[in-house]
């Protein structure tokens, strides 16, 4: 298991974040490809913006949801609810710099 970073001690205080292999070949780019092949499925289905005009957010939206959906249905990702409700808030966007 992976340690995780503590949660930070207010809403707007940092949110340290986890190291990501990215690589070719790594556990992210496999779930990412198969996460992509779920998206882009949902994108060409009957309940795809190429069938039922939408706005971009609400395409981005239900495609990083079927993808996510995918992943947690075939059990290759777990949510960590208990530490995910712990958080006092969220953070909107990714930091770009390294942690």
């Amino acid at each position: 298991m992976v340690d995780k970073p503590a949660l930070p001690e207010r809403i707007f205080d940092p949110f340290l974040r986890l190291r990501v292999d990215t690589s070719m070949g790594s556990a992210f780019a496999d779930a990412h490809f198969i996460a992509t092949r779920a998206a882009t499925c949902w994108l060409l289905s009957p309940e795809g913006p190429y069938k039922k005009p939408m706005t971009m957010a609400d395409t981005v939206d239900s495609a990083l949801r079927e993808g996510l959906l995918h992943l947690l249905e075939l059990g290759f990702i777990d949510i960590d609810e208990e530490r995910m409700r712990a958080a006092r808030g969220w953070p909107g966007r990714r930091d770009t710099e390294e942690t």
